[in-house]
């Protein structure tokens, strides 16, 4: 008999043995596909810095890309909105906006705890567990294009997103709020996370600012 993925099974496609981590994270696409600018400025400066072929160099010249791919095309893989979620925490708004990166077996277990409890609907959006789907937000960069942009969440491979956009954001911070009464300590602090991160999307009053959650897995290989 098949064996019905959890979240701490290792048939889970998420999880393995190697390492991971995830970020919870306020995320607005407005400002984060508009902010090629910003990039490129970074960009000169550690090409100036350390050499066009520096790891730092490499890191912003295919953020860049990213962000022109997904401006021109109007849509985002799971694994594209993953590498922007994570672009926005550690470049583009790293001080900007409630952001919370959760790591290890340590972290895999906080947030399972979240799952084994949460029953609002809500929770699927931001911790899915199989399968994936499409949603819009509205995202305006040149005239004669398409106002928004399309952005999967979902499970693929190693990659884990979910993705709460902002006419889900009460309902998320409802769930969060009464959820976290009966629930065990280890759930309570990401509980909280979500109901803090829930309530600044909700005040920046952007209808392209959602709450994301941005995980994957991966080799966790020694230096030599």
């Amino acid at each position: 008999m098949a064996v019905q993925p959890t979240p701490f099974s290792r048939e889970a496609p998420w999880r393995v043995s190697m390492g991971w981590h995830g970020l919870l994270r306020v995320v607005d696409f407005q400002a984060l596909l508009v902010s090629q600018p910003s990039i490129a400025a970074a960009l000169d400066k550690a090409q100036r810095a350390s050499g066009t072929k520096s790891p730092q160099a490499k890191a912003l010249r295919e953020a860049y890309h990213l962000l022109a791919k997904v401006l021109w095309t109007r849509r985002a893989s799971i694994q594209r909105v993953h590498d922007l979620a994570w672009l926005d925490h550690s470049v583009v708004s790293a001080s900007a906006r409630l952001g919370r990166v959760w790591q290890g077996e340590d972290g895999l277990r906080s947030i399972g705890s979240v799952e084994a409890i949460a029953s609002d609907a809500v929770f699927l959006e931001l911790f899915p567990s199989k399968g994936s789907d499409w949603i819009e937000v509205p995202v305006e960069a040149f005239a004669g294009i398409s106002p928004t942009v399309k952005l999967e969440r979902g499970v693929a491979g190693p990659i884990r997103v979910g993705l709460v956009p902002e006419p889900r954001l009460k309902t998320l911070y409802d769930a969060a709020a009464t959820t976290k009464f009966d629930a065990p300590p280890t759930a309570v602090t990401v509980l909280g996370e979500i109901e803090a991160l829930a309530a600044s999307a909700r005040r920046a009053g952007s209808p392209s600012a959602a709450v994301v959650f941005a995980a994957s897995s991966f080799e966790d290989v020694a230096a030599e």
